[in-house]
């Protein structure tokens, strides 16, 4: 696959959040709401055991299938057509605050992409969300549904300018273009990536970068206008939108980044929204510190302005084993108090493309519904 930390390259999907959770007693016994589920998480990593040892099989020894081609973690290559086929899957278990154990099949992602030698290119991922689930499946939130995550064609005019046309990732921040399940640090997503934009976008962006300039500058520029294609029902997808963003070096490890854009939504139309945003990145020896800002004001007034930020560090416990702690602070629109959110958790790489997680969300101010307890999951990029 593509260098995923690169906006105009990676392959990342949508992570869902699950926020809907019945109310318990408050006289249950707290610890006991947050302590895992010993048999489902038993369960959960019993049920992918084979599957790991496969997968890893196959990454020790890549398959020839005569003019086919599989590395795990990169796809499998249909002969000299250009055509390449991969995808990931993940399953988590949560015990959250205000509800019940859950142990899923939260999706299986599908990407499809071509790249022959000259300068059209091809990308569509389908993203097939809550496959199974321990809650009943008639259940808010857990219903099944064929996402089309992205689709869309590049034109490249030269090695500094390209053209996309279709339905692509909203270019604000970082982690919206890098999350894909395998490649991001947490279960959880921040609540400023998940709340305040529509995560896709249909229309036309024009996007490169410029190596003579520092080392190399990214850019994007991107407008939508109309419908979505395919619209997760879920979620509130643009009505029409013009934005950018701009990724700067940073001294030899680092980068920072831009983002503005004007929009409406389609739930909302003529409420005309602005949004300004900050992402900043360093890593270096295998330690990471990454960050994001946004602050999005409404023409209905103040009280409708919604703005957030989280800083992210990951700190390397050996070759495989990571630490991650996380601190968010997120104001939603309408509300006057702002809700602090902070993530401690575990990051252990089986190999590049298995990943086990497991983290501790606590929060403060939490009236939003957004989730707080141990969740913990399993990622295969194949």
């Amino acid at each position: 696959m593509k260098d995923c930390n690169r906006a105009n390259h990676g392959l990342p999907v949508y992570e869902k959040a699950s926020d809907v959770r019945p109310i318990v007693s408050r006289q249950q016994n707290e610890m006991s709401i947050f302590l895992p589920s010993v048999s489902a998480m038993v369960r959960l990593f019993a049920s992918l055991c084979f599957a790991i040892t496969a997968f890893q099989a196959v990454a020790d020894d890549d398959l020839f299938l005569d003019s086919y081609y599989y590395q795990f973690g990169q796809g499998l290559r249909l002969g000299d057509t250009g055509f390449v086929l991969g995808g990931y899957a993940t399953a988590s278990n949560e015990n959250l605050r205000n509800g019940p154990s859950r142990t899923a099949l939260d999706n299986v992602s599908l990407f499809i992409w071509w790249e022959g030698d000259g300068p059209w290119k091809f990308f569509s991922e389908l993203d097939y969300e809550n496959v199974l689930s321990s809650r009943v499946s008639n259940q808010e939130g857990e219903n099944h549904y064929l996402a089309l995550e992205r689709l869309y064609f590049d034109y490249a005019f030269s090695n500094t300018t390209s053209i996309r046309a279709g339905k692509f990732l909203t270019p604000i921040g970082r982690w919206n273009l890098i999350h894909a399940t395998p490649l991001v640090w947490t279960t959880s997503r921040p609540l400023i990536t998940t709340r305040t934009f529509p995560t896709n976008a249909t229309g036309l962006m024009v996007f490169g970068n410029l190596p003579e300039i520092a080392n190399g500058v990214e850019y994007s520029l991107y407008g939508a206008a109309g419908s979505d294609i395919r619209p997760n029902p879920a979620l509130d997808p643009f009505n029409q939108a013009i934005g950018s963003h701009l990724t700067l070096p940073f001294s030899t490890n680092g980068q920072i980044g831009f983002s503005v854009a004007a929009f409406e939504q389609e739930k909302t139309k003529g409420e005309r929204k602005q949004l300004v945003g900050a992402d900043f990145f360093w890593s270096n020896n295998r330690y990471e510190i990454s960050a994001e800002g946004v602050y999005r004001a409404s023409d209905n007034g103040s009280t409708w302005d919604e703005k957030g930020a989280f800083v992210q560090l990951v700190v390397p416990l050996s070759e495989k084993f990571y630490a991650v702690g996380r601190y968010e602070v997120f104001r939603q629109a309408r509300e006057t108090i702002t809700t602090e959110r902070w993530v401690t958790g575990l990051n252990y790489r089986f190999s590049p493309a298995i990943v086990l997680k497991t983290e501790w969300i606590g929060e403060k101010n939490n009236r939003i519904d957004a989730p707080e307890g141990l969740v913990s999951s399993v990622s295969i990029l194949f």
